[in-house]
């Protein structure tokens, strides 16, 4: 499966450009172009509104209004630059009532992918790490091996786009990023083919980050690069 670099690369390819006026990105030579895109993962940050809170772990997918407002005023802006965003979705959002902010993201050409129905931990091995969710009531394992738990909940996801969205989802990505990405999990890779997928947003090398409350120094962004 791909990772996150060559999801970068190939996304980029579509028209996603930031921080240059449209079409600079095809027409300047003098210097080196920059591939950018930008990607939102649809949930629910898990220290809201506080710090110490933890209660978005159980419910990543219940976006309130702020989270709502913000995802369709990015997907605006970039719009309006010329370009598109790419929107993972944790499938349970698909269960509020109301979705027409998501509908039009969708109808505006903003790609969907798929993000799990409840943000699971694809690689887990045993129940208590699927999800907070499966940890709070483990009835809902079903008394399913986590694997099959796992490879129904991205199924369920996928589901819930065609139903409320009539859209397919546009790749997916994992919750949370892998050194390597999937490249040692040919197991999951194939789980992912079997559902139609040809891509997986997957890897994150993980880089330095500053205390909490302080400015990043230059080597926080070197490790980013």
């Amino acid at each position: 499966m791909d990772s996150r670099r060559n999801f970068l690369l190939r996304t980029a390819a579509a028209g996603l450009a930031a921080s240059a006026p449209v079409g600079s990105l095809a027409t300047t030579t003098s210097r080196k172009k920059a591939q950018i895109a930008i990607t939102l993962d649809l949930e629910m940050s898990r220290n809201f509104p506080a710090w110490e809170d933890t209660h978005w772990d159980y419910e990543k997918g219940n976006l309130n209004h702020a989270a709502k407002h913000y995802t369709t005023k990015v997907c605006r802006r970039v719009k309006e630059a010329g370009g598109i965003a790419h929107n993972f979705v944790v499938g349970r959002t698909l269960e509020q009532e109301n979705i027409d902010w998501l509908m039009q993201i969708a109808s505006e050409g903003h790609a969907l992918g798929n993000h799990t129905y409840d943000h699971v931990n694809i690689t887990a091995v045993t129940p208590d790490k699927v999800q907070y969710r499966f940890q709070r009531a483990p009835w809902l394992m079903e008394g399913r091996q986590p694997r099959d738990v796992i490879e129904r909940n991205i199924r369920f996801c996928t589901e819930a786009m065609r139903e409320r969205l009539n859209v397919e989802p546009n790749g997916f990505r994992t919750p949370g990023g892998f050194r390597g990405g999937l490249s040692t999990r040919p197991d999951i890779q194939a789980m992912l083919k079997r559902q139609g997928f040809t891509w997986a947003s997957c890897a994150y090398a993980g880089n330095d980050m500053p205390p909490r409350g302080e400015r990043p120094t230059q080597r926080v962004f070197e490790s980013i690069i």
